[in-house]
């Protein structure tokens, strides 16, 4: 089960590696950005390990563009894509500090206001240990996942350069691979200042894998996963999934998605008093949410019920985020989160593969 935890962290690395590096290649800008916050106490055991303020420094390399897949964002003004290297000090001895890499983009939601949406990975330097670090129960893992969201406003722009300020949010777990895992959420206010460069990158996105077709699309996907319940160190349940999905195109931005997920579900032995067969693991669950294009990669969210066999300790309201990265037009790898009441629970990596339109 060791070897099962160590190949999941690095399949989520390589994954999100793929997405940034091409991503982010396409004039190109530099910034730089410091922010202050609070790690959020959002369980009762959090409480003792907020003792001050959070505090991060951030660098970014990327640019604005308003071709490509960004054309069905740019409304409002261009769209900004990179990637960000940032090390965030949670503001105590037990949360310690937590390095970054994430791929980002920036949509405008007026000329000088933006909306950040980011994905990407962090690596802990003070996870759980029952010896040296016997309090640090947020991370119990060096590598760790991280979503960030966020909102900057451009308060000085010239030609070349530009001065924003902005507010976020920014999430660091394991997805319960390894426990504790009560996460890092850190909300902070920032201030950052930018500049352009003359070097530029070509468009990286073919127009044969721009969803241009009305209609509805079908798409179905196979998942491994695993999920570390009860003592710190105990076993990994490993999961099995499959699911299937229904999009109808709203616009060249976004789909509205209706989806079925069938799971098979090891962790579940852990919660009953006799041996269960095959189908007393099964959960079958429906799901209903959007699916956001980004040229190659897309973001699923979707909310869910769990019909058949539902977590007793975390209930029949799931959560599940899912980013996908096209390999090729009708086939992508996705990296998802089930999460349950705010929290991480079941992470998952699978292919999946899309049809054409119909009408």
């Amino acid at each position: 089960m060791a070897s099962l935890r160590i190949h999941m962290h690095q399949m989520g690395f390589w994954l999100s590696l793929s997405v940034a590096l091409p991503l982010s290649a396409q004039q190109t800008t530099w910034s730089v950005g410091t922010s202050l916050g609070y790690a959020l106490p959002h369980r009762s055991e959090m409480l003792a390990l907020v003792t001050g303020h959070s505090r991060e420094m951030t660098c970014r390399i990327g640019n604005w563009h308003t071709t490509g897949w960004r054309q069905n964002w740019q409304q409002h003004g261009p769209v900004w894509q990179g990637v960000q290297a940032g090390w965030l000090n949670g503001g105590s001895e037990e949360l310690g500090d937590m390095a970054s890499a994430m791929w980002l983009v920036e949509l405008p939601v007026r000329r000088r206001w933006h909306i950040e949406l980011g994905s990407g990975l962090g690596w802990s330097t003070s996870p759980y240990d029952p010896i040296e670090r016997p309090l640090s129960i947020a991370i119990g893992s060096r590598l760790n996942a991280g979503i960030h969201l966020g909102t900057t406003v451009q308060v000085v722009q010239r030609e070349q350069s530009w001065v924003a300020v902005g507010a976020g949010f920014t999430h660091f777990s394991n997805g319960a691979l390894a426990l504790p895992n009560l996460g890092i959420n850190n909300v902070h206010l920032r201030v950052r200042a930018g500049w352009k460069t003359p070097h530029r990158f070509p468009e990286r996105t073919p127009a044969a894998w721009m969803d241009t077709t009305e209609g509805w699309h079908w798409a179905c996907a196979g998942r491994i996963g695993a999920r570390d319940i009860n003592l710190p160190g105990g076993v990994l349940h490993p999961t099995v999934s499959v699911g299937a999905y229904a999009q109808r195109k709203a616009t060249a931005t976004h789909s509205w998605v209706l989806a079925v997920d069938l799971a098979h579900n090891q962790s579940l032995r852990q919660f009953s008093e006799t041996p269960l067969s095959m189908p007393q693991k099964l959960q079958l669950s429906s799901l209903a949410g959007v699916n956001l294009h980004f040229g190659h990669a897309q973001l699923m969210l979707l909310q869910g019920w769990v019909w058949t066999r539902p977590d007793e300790a975390l209930g029949r309201l799931p959560f599940q985020t899912i980013l996908a990265y096209a390999v090729r037009p009708s086939w992508a790898i996705e990296m998802g989160l089930r999460s349950f009441r705010i929290r991480a629970d079941y992470p998952f990596i699978g292919i999946r593969y899309r049809s054409h339109a119909s009408r």
